[in-house]
């Protein structure tokens, strides 16, 4: 920023466009070309600058204890070349600016160029000023009937001759808004606002009034464009004479609690505290940012808006679209504004890859962090420019020039709420049940809703409360139509985080309603990830009882209370690979197990997380793992795990074709890590499938990553039976077809297989159905119904036997019975 010293210089606006110009912007101050070109760069004007008074001259306002009569704060302007030849070491302003800035002409200024145009106007707060302001009386009681009380003539008069002796009173609340609306009539004349701008001796409806302006969007020296369509003026309680304030009222930053995230905001206080406190014991270089991570709706956006509206300091908020120059000029605004407060939300879409520029703006926030911290090191004082980030991962999200010392090392993590912390938020909403109902209710969607955030409960509790507004409405349609209206809109407007319920009938709603509300609102922390995989139930497979009775244990372990699983396990079974010959279905036993335990499950092909860019595959693997632990009780279900977790080759091995290459090893070693390392998997199954265990690197397989190995076979007779039996009774079969010779005809074949055979047959007798319709509509004879033909015959059954080849081979499965002997463990 480039700084220069001027010494003020008289104005005169002698035509009347100098005048019109000084009334639109009246916070314009004037160089030299020469001036103006070192300071911006170029000769166009209107640049914004801060102009404070040099030191020479805040020497000579000094008291002789060194103190100040008054703050000498920075003012923003406007920059502009002279409309007269002025020399290098000269300004001039209109006089209204330089009276309410409390410069004198002679006065020494110095000059900061910020750059940018000045920004618009969001909000506008003004002060009455109005002379002789005295505070509104307090009602009094009414006296009490006696011979010595005033008849009303004679109180009258004896007010008026108070309020002769009185100041005048401040506005009334009902007097505000139409003031308001009368100073945006006012302020629209004027293009350029500043802080201080007067409006003095306004009349409407009663005395003379004065105004000034007293911040420009939340800056108390501001300056900035008016806009009717966008600028909110509001009217701030005024400044009375002999009225104390509280000095420390502004400098308070600490945040009330939050439902469900109380620690968290224990610990965010703990570290602001350390911005307000003033300790003689205070270490060197004191980071001045925190960062706030967690999922979608963990309440990232609600604490840094709780603490922009602290109070404490000027906000600056930096958005994702932001240029460099702007999130450049946001740190050196709130420099120059202390205290002051800078606010970062979703820095991963800061600094996203596909920007162009991400190198420069990780270099900037760098930069502008050290920059921070060197100050307040320099000052031996508290920081006093706070830095608020937010992300949802600090691990993959900030770069790691970011993460070096004094930077971004300060962290909070906010998880989804766990079951009591979603009760207590289901509580607060109001369900609107009988009151003998609630607490079994409360219980029963507090488990339910696990990977819930507070905006998912918000949205389940209004879904519910339309669907009971909807049936009542059906029931009577012109007197509970129109209560189910009012309670929805009730709700509909409820706060997710009120403190107190909502006034609804408390019989209003039923638990039914809210069982159809769950099958519409699904949790956003899994909206890119599949909650619905194909419906298939343990029924839909044949056979496989020791497959089925391994994985429902598993979904009874991940579910059960920590002090049930102490008495057994000092850690309880988590991870299951189920490995055979293709088409035994491993992977519909996967899709039954998610269906029928209602887990979140995440189904991901081995091959889908390899990527080409380096460390990409790693950094997927991680996220799916952190995804799983946010909405536990979950299950990850890896098909084809041995595309990235083959042998690492040495010690005489050949390079496995997926596993040999650095970028394989990488995955593999991080999925290990994933599976048994520091972070335990608490609520997360991990559950795999394939057809080449030989292949699957040893660390993979031992205890602690995948405790339990499932052979799943192929289908034998009582399976195959099972497969023919439930086809048979759902698709049209001839009373001629033999379900037990069936089962005892495949042998060998795989249950993919063995649903190859019944799809040909059904080919073969649709065709032959088709065929006779076409016959009988021809020869003008009766038409065959559509289920007409028979159906499905034993004859096309055989047929499809016969040409439908086997895939596993004899020597295939001694391989994978021979595996099954050398690895199994239970």
């Amino acid at each position: 920023m480039k700084t220069l010293e001027f010494r003020i210089r008289k104005l005169h606006v002698n035509s009347e466009t100098e005048r019109k110009l000084q009334k639109r912007q009246p916070s314009r101050i004037y160089v030299s070309e020469e001036a103006l070109i070192e300071l911006t760069g170029g000769k166009d004007g209107g640049k914004v600058v801060f102009i404070e008074k040099a030191a020479t001259d805040k020497t000579a306002d000094a008291n002789r204890d060194g103190s100040f009569p008054h703050p000498m704060p920075r003012r923003e302007a406007t920059l502009w070349k002279a409309p007269e030849k002025l020399d290098k070491g000269v300004t001039q302003m209109y006089d209204a600016f330089r009276d309410a800035s409390g410069y004198r002409l002679g006065e020494h200024v110095r000059i900061t160029a910020l750059g940018g145009t000045l920004p618009d106007a969001v909000d506008i707060v003004l002060e009455e000023i109005t002379p002789g302001l005295t505070p509104a009386p307090a009602p009094a009681p009414a006296p009490a009937a006696s011979a010595t009380t005033p008849k009303p003539a004679e109180a009258a008069a004896q007010e008026d001759a108070a309020a002769a002796g009185a100041g005048q009173e401040p506005l009334r609340p009902a007097e505000i808004p139409g003031w308001e609306f009368f100073l945006c009539g006012r302020l629209s004349h004027v293009e350029h606002v500043y802080a201080g701008l007067t409006f003095r001796n306004l009349t409407l409806r009663g005395p003379e009034r004065s105004f000034v302006v007293a911040s420009v969007n939340g800056q108390p020296a501001g300056n900035a464009r008016y806009l009717d369509w966008k600028t909110t003026v509001t009217i701030a309680k005024p400044a009375i004479a002999g009225e104390q304030v509280d000095a420390a009222a502004g400098q308070k930053l600490q945040l009330a609690g939050i439902r469900s995230l109380d620690a968290q905001v224990e610990k965010l206080n703990n570290l602001l505290r350390v911005f307000t406190t003033h300790s003689p014991v205070r270490p060197r270089g004191i980071p001045p940012a925190i960062v706030i991570h967690g999922g979608h709706g963990t309440g990232k956006t609600l604490l840094l808006n709780n603490i922009a509206k602290s109070g404490w300091g000027t906000v600056f908020r930096i958005q994702f679209k932001d240029k460099l120059a702007d999130i450049q000029d946001a740190f050196q605004k709130a420099r120059l504004h202390q205290p002051s407060i800078v606010l970062i939300d979703q820095l991963e879409r800061l600094i996203d890859k596909d920007r162009n520029n991400r190198g420069a703006v990780v270099i900037a926030l760098c930069e502008a962090l050290d920059s921070l911290v060197e100050d307040a090191a320099t000052k031996g004082e508290p920081p006093q420019v706070l830095v608020v980030i937010s992300c949802q991962d600090y691990t993959t999200d900030i770069p790691e020039d970011l993460k070096e010392p004094r930077r971004l090392t300060s962290e909070i993590y906010l998880p989804l709420p766990d079951v009591d912390g979603r009760r207590e938020i289901l509580t607060s909403m109001g369900l609107g049940v009988d009151s003998d109902k609630e607490a079994a209710l409360l219980r029963q969607l507090s488990e339910r809703t696990h990977a819930y955030n507070g905006k998912d409960l918000r949205r389940l509790v209004d879904e519910a409360q339309l669907l009971g507004a909807i049936r009542h409405s059906k029931t009577d349609l012109h007197s509970e139509a129109q209560t189910g209206d009012t309670d929805v809109n009730a709700n509909a407007d409820a706060d997710a985080d009120a403190e107190t319920p909502p006034a609804a009938a408390a019989a209003y709603y039923t638990a039914e309603d809210y069982e159809e509300a769950l099958k519409l609102v699904r949790p956003s922390a899994m909206h890119d990830i599949n909650l619905k995989p194909p419906p298939i139930h343990w029924s839909d497979i044949g056979g496989q009882d020791s497959v089925k009775t391994s994985l429902r244990r598993a979904v009874r372990l991940s579910t059960e209370s920590a002090e049930v699983l102490s008495r057994y396990f000092k850690r309880a079974p988590k991870g299951f690979l189920l490995y055979g010959p293709p088409g035994c279905s491993k992977t519909m036993a996967a899709q039954a197990m998610a269906t029928e335990s209602g887990l979140n499950f995440f189904a991901v092909k081995g091959a889908e997380l390899l990527n080409m860019y380096v460390g990409e595959s790693e950094r997927a693997v991680r996220r799916l793992f952190q995804r799983a632990r946010e909405v536990a009780p979950s299950m990850i279900f890896f098909d084809e795990i041995d595309s990235i977790a083959s042998q690492r080759h040495g010690f005489g091995q050949k390079p496995s074709s997926s596993g040999g290459h650095g970028g394989g090893i990488n995955v593999l070693t991080t999925l290990l890590n994933e599976m048994d390392g520091f972070e335990a998997l608490q609520g997360v199954i991990v559950l795999a499938a394939t057809n080449r265990p030989q292949a699957l690197d040893p660390a993979l397989l031992r205890p602690g990553r995948f405790d339990e190995l499932i052979y799943v076979s192929p289908p034998d007779e009582a399976a195959r039976r099972a497969i023919f039996a439930r086809v048979a009774a759902q698709r049209a079969m001839n009373p001629d077809v033999d379900v037990d010779a069936l089962a005892r005809d495949t042998d060998g074949y795989s249950g993919a297989e063995i649903q190859g055979i019944c799809t040909a047959a059904g080919i073969a007798a649709y065709d032959r159905d088709v065929a006779s319709r076409a016959a009988s509509a021809g020869g003008g004879g009766d038409v065959v119904e559509e289920d007409g033909g028979g159906g499905i015959m034993m004859q096309d059954l055989e047929s499809a036997i016969k040409t439908q080849k086997r895939q596993i081979t004899r020597e295939m499965v001694q391989g994978f019975e021979e595996w099954e002997k050398q690895f199994r463990r239970y």
